[in-house]
């Protein structure tokens, strides 16, 4: 099935709206841990064990659920528009499959940092690769999809 023709032209702008939101929004949650300590390992052993009591299960919890959210809505969205891109299937596979496992190792690290009392370099290592590559996948995406085609189109 052909495109309407036009259609790519008239989608661009939204797509480019979406794009830039889930950057802001990947870059909002890299604020977000920045501030609490999370860059450091011993920042991030600060945060989840502070005076040596670890955070209740219901706070821990709820970072998984916001970031459940965050992660999830922007790999679904994403992951469509690099299925409907021209990117190619041996890159956009792996590289899909890596930010979602990365994602989910970075959604449960926490639960890691308080069960070993530590670990907080697992946490920087997982928000580190899970923003890298869920920031790779939205500029892949705005290469197939959010730059305007020069000529027609």
């Amino acid at each position: 099935m052909q495109p309407t023709p036009g259609a790519l032209a008239r989608a661009r702008p939204p797509v480019r709206v979406f794009l830039a939101f889930a950057a802001l929004a990947l870059a909002g949650l890299a604020v977000q841990r920045a501030a609490n300590g999370g860059l450091t390992p011993s920042g991030v052993v600060g945060f989840y064990l502070a005076g040596g009591e670890p955070l209740p299960a219901a706070a821990l919890w709820e970072e998984v659920h916001t970031g459940a959210f965050l992660y999830g809505f922007v790999l679904f969205m994403v992951g469509a528009l690099l299925a409907a891109g021209p990117a190619p299937r041996w890159a956009r596979g792996p590289l899909f499959a890596a930010a979602v496992l990365a994602t989910l190792a970075d959604l449960f690290a926490p639960f890691a940092v308080v069960a070993l009392r530590g670990a907080g370099a697992l946490r920087v290592a997982t928000t580190a690769v899970a923003l890298g590559t869920v920031a790779t996948l939205i500029g892949t995406a705005w290469a197939s999809h959010g730059r305007p085609r020069r000529g027609r189109g």
